[in-house]
């Protein structure tokens, strides 16, 4: 799972900076910088709070999270429903 991955993304859409996204979850920027770069993996209680401040739905945040290797086994087809 490439969490930071996700988090960059999602922040970028919405055109949240990482200093103001910190601010709102209370996290040093360093920290987050450091999630978004794949040095940290958040426990899932602050990937739950990352969602909910990001306003997108935990699953989905899951899914943008995903690589490859996360999903071995899924049908071609459906991933390409997701």
């Amino acid at each position: 799972m490439n969490y930071g991955k996700a988090i960059k993304t999602i922040r970028a859409a919405k055109g949240i900076s990482q200093k103001e996204l910190s601010k709102e979850l209370e996290l040093d920027p360093s920290y987050l910088s450091r999630i978004e770069k794949g040095e940290r993996i958040p426990s899932v209680e602050l990937l739950e709070v990352i969602a909910k401040k990001l306003q997108i739905p935990l699953y989905l945040f899951m899914l943008l999270s995903s690589q490859k290797e996360d999903i071995k086994g899924v049908d071609e087809k459906d991933l390409q429903k997701i």
